[in-house]
């Protein structure tokens, strides 16, 4: 008798532990298929940023991985531009200011490993501007400095 229960019970688990895998499963599909669509999405937007400053000056290339914790908090793109010919990475981070997280677009010449902010992605217009204007930002300059440590990490 007490086999039979032990039996019936092994099997009920593995029933669940079935049931757990393809459920984890369906959520991980959906994770990965989200993922190359953010992924998309953002080099759209740091075009978008890029096209704001100087229309046609750069295009966005492909996504590079980034072996860091902030892999949530940004992204980083190669990108060409048509007046200089030195590699540069164009990164879109997600930094604190007045209004809360806004996204930042920097980008980082790769020979001598200096950020150059270029703009906010989200505000345009007279905000825009006004943030644009400020050059003390300390925020801005903090993400500035960081950002080589975060990509050759």
């Amino acid at each position: 008798m007490q086999e039979i229960d032990n039996k019936k019970f092994f099997r009920n688990y593995a029933f669940f532990m079935l049931i757990l895998l393809v459920i984890f499963g369906i959520l991980l599909y959906f994770v990965l298929v989200a993922r190359k669509a953010w992924t998309k999405n953002l080099a759209i937007t740091v075009q978008t940023v890029l096209d704001e400053e100087e229309n046609g000056r750069w295009k966005v290339g492909d996504n590079i991985p980034i072996n860091s914790p902030l892999t949530v908090n940004c992204a980083a793109y190669e990108i060409t531009d048509s007046m200089d010919k030195a590699p540069k990475i164009a990164v879109i981070i997600r930094i604190m200011n007045y209004y809360g997280p806004i996204p930042a677009v920097y980008i980082l010449n790769e020979d001598t490993r200096e950020t150059q902010f270029i703009a906010y992605s989200s505000l345009h217009g007279r905000i825009r501007n006004q943030f644009l204007n400020n050059k003390s930002d300390k925020r801005r300059e903090y993400w500035q400095e960081k950002i080589p440590d975060i990509i050759y990490k």
